[in-house]
């Protein structure tokens, strides 16, 4: 079954207020983040924001720009993974293989098909308890995952994680080594036995227990006397349903990797958004293409003409201060899919009554699954708010997010048309909301008193992008 629906437009929206520009010292030296939640369907609701987003920078840049132009880190769990691949994976042209609108029409096309519905028996009160319980204990898993394996591997084809136009990080959990794998653009070029194909990546951070199929695969590489490095992957959310502080622990590896190359030298080193910076003495020069690692050296080269004013007593405050110099200097935007409402749904009571199938599935829904997946993604909401708030720079960390899913919506399953189409409108919607924050006690989401819209947020975090593309540019042509 193929659904088709028209896409409502998202490419004009009231004149923006004055931006507030970077500050001078960050200019040129600003790292970007995009973090995507997972969600299974309901990725069609950050897919829509960053439509929005999308059409924001074609204002400013003309029609050719494309959410991978921006950022210099795109990172996604499970169906956020497939969006950040999908939106970083390059064409044969070299330029982005999806728009962000052309992921809303790839969620309606291929939804139904990725989530076949199954037959309702629920009009039959005693058929219908009956063949519930019967898919419970004979569906492992819920969806075959053909189609969307196919679908995968047909777009992606043999790409390789190295190969994406903007840094990626998709996250997944190693079920045999127990632990959590972080497929990334930074480390797959440098290290052969991590350069997966990027469709393998994709297929494992979609792999949702009791959803879909757990991903098995190994990667051949030429060191380590050509031994297989064995992969047997399920769905990133068991680690990080949220990857927001996955990517920014990578970026702050990088910039102590590139921190520890960096010695004395008399000569100057051009860098890649222009002038020059002393003494920057590189083992290994960042390649002219790469501009994130252009930004983190002009970040360091900044950090030591300070250092180099102040007393011992300082430089080695600042050696300490490595992760503080990063995420004052990076610019973050999440988006999640959505959790349902708080509504007292479960409760303690509810929980003592089930047993092992109750944990797993309790009216369309699997409680197991949602507890540690909005828990993880809660949890690295709460550290992120605060970090940046403990580092006076809040406003540079942007979390769009609604707690207010309810029925259909809150599914990750749901393919319905009228259901796909009111994630759509969910996404718009959130676009109007003023910009929220958890509230730690209550883990509610709550509008920051006299903020402004999520998509005026989003509007300048658009002018603050193309900025910090602009500075970067001259070094490209």
């Amino acid at each position: 079954m193929e659904v088709t629906m028209e896409i409502p437009d998202i490419t004009t929206a009231a004149p923006a207020p004055k931006t507030k520009p970077l500050p001078q010292t960050q200019k040129g030296r600003v790292l970007t983040v995009l973090s995507i939640d997972g969600g299974g369907i309901r990725g069609l609701i950050p897919a829509t924001i960053l439509a929005r987003l999308e059409a924001q920078l074609q204002e400013i840049d003309g029609k050719d720009a494309r959410i991978a132009d921006y950022f210099d880190v795109i990172a996604g769990t499970s169906t956020g993974g497939l969006i950040a691949s999908m939106l970083a994976a390059p064409r044969k042209d070299n330029r982005p293989l999806f728009s962000a609108k052309e992921m809303i029409e790839f969620y309606l096309t291929n939804g139904p098909k990725i989530f076949p519905p199954k037959r309702d028996w629920s009009w039959v009160p005693i058929l219908g308890s009956a063949k519930n319980l019967w898919d419970t204990v004979s569906d492992c898993p819920k969806y075959d995952g053909k189609f969307l394996h196919e679908e995968i591997n047909r777009r992606l084809g043999d790409t390789k994680v190295a190969d994406t136009l903007s840094n990626v990080v998709v996250t997944a959990f190693d079920v045999k080594r127990l632990q959590p794998v972080l497929f990334n653009t930074f480390q797959a070029q440098r290290e052969p036995h991590k350069n997966a194909r990027l469709a393998d990546a994709c297929i494992a951070t979609s792999a949702a227990p009791t959803y879909l199929p757990a991903h098995g695969f190994q990667l051949t590489t030429t060191s380590g006397g050509g031994e297989p490095h064995d992969f047997q992957l399920v769905d990133g959310g068991v680690a990080a349903n949220n990857p927001t502080m996955a990517a920014m622990s990578l970026l702050t590896k990088e910039m102590l990797r590139l921190r520890r190359q960096i010695k004395d030298r008399d000569d100057d080193v051009h860098l890649l958004h222009g002038g020059f910076v002393r003494r920057l003495g590189l083992h290994s020069p960042p390649p002219p293409e790469n501009p994130t690692m252009a930004a983190m050296a002009a970040m360091i080269a900044a950090e030591e003409e300070e250092a180099a004013k102040a007393s011992v007593h300082r430089m080695k405050k600042k050696a300490q201060g490595v992760e503080a110099s990063v995420y004052r200097n990076i610019l973050v935007i999440s988006i999640g899919t959505g959790i349902a409402k708080q509504a007292e749904k479960y409760t303690a009571a509810d929980c003592n009554k089930w047993n092992l199938l109750g944990w797993l599935k309790n009216d369309r829904f699997n409680p197991l699954i949602d507890f540690f997946s909005n828990a993880s993604a809660d949890m690295v909401d709460i550290h992120a708010e605060m970090l940046f708030e403990l580092l006076g720079c809040e406003e540079n960390y942007l979390r769009i997010q609604t707690d207010t899913l309810m029925g259909d919506a809150a599914l990750v399953d749901c393919v319905t048309k009228k259901n796909m189409e009111e994630l759509i409108n969910i996404g718009n919607d959130m676009l109007k909301e003023k910009v929220a924050r958890v509230n730690i006690d209550t883990g509610v989401y709550e509008a920051i008193d006299g903020g402004r819209t999520n998509e005026a947020a989003l509007e300048e975090f658009a002018r603050k992008l193309s900025e910090e593309r602009k500075l970067r540019q001259p070094a490209r042509e």
